[in-house]
């Protein structure tokens, strides 16, 4: 499979992913493991943005939000990204962008390298968010990729 086919179905994982934490959350008391969804989906947000010449300086990348303003940006991330990839091909994803940090330090990198960093970054917070979950004594969901598979191509 061809990289732009592998981030299109890496993609719909995330969102199935972060989908599933949003609904774990809901039954959850507001805690830390609320921030850092918060967080991470804040940076899939502005990591958007920044493929797109947005200026992220001065941005704060652990907002205090509720688990519906969580879901409304979870919902408007998944639809950005597979929206941007689906209109992708193969060569597009060597493009340079020059964006701004947070701390307006500026910087480049490839569409390529970007949207893996979006996905590991995610996945890293994600599986800080199933530890303090689990940490609190509840149940957090499953989210491992080969379950994605099981559900969603294999049922």
């Amino acid at each position: 499979m061809e990289t732009i086919g592998q981030l299109r179905e890496m993609f719909a994982y995330n969102d199935w992913a972060n989908r599933r934490i949003a609904v774990a959350l809901k039954s959850i008391p507001y805690g830390r493991e609320h921030r850092i969804f918060a967080h991470l989906l804040t940076a899939e947000k502005e990591w958007y943005e920044r493929l797109y010449g947005k200026d992220s300086t001065g941005a704060d990348f652990w907002p205090e939000l509720s688990i519906e303003d969580c879901g409304s940006l979870a919902r408007s991330a998944a639809e950005n990204y597979e929206k941007m990839l689906r209109r992708f091909e193969e060569e597009g994803l060597d493009l340079i962008i020059k964006y701004r940090t947070s701390s307006g330090e500026l910087k480049k990198n490839t569409v390529r390298e970007i949207l893996f960093h979006v996905l590991t970054h995610s996945a890293t917070h994600r599986g800080n968010i199933m530890l303090k979950i689990r940490e609190n004594g509840f149940e957090p969901p499953k989210i491992d990729y080969i379950v994605y598979l099981r559900e969603t191509k294999y049922i």
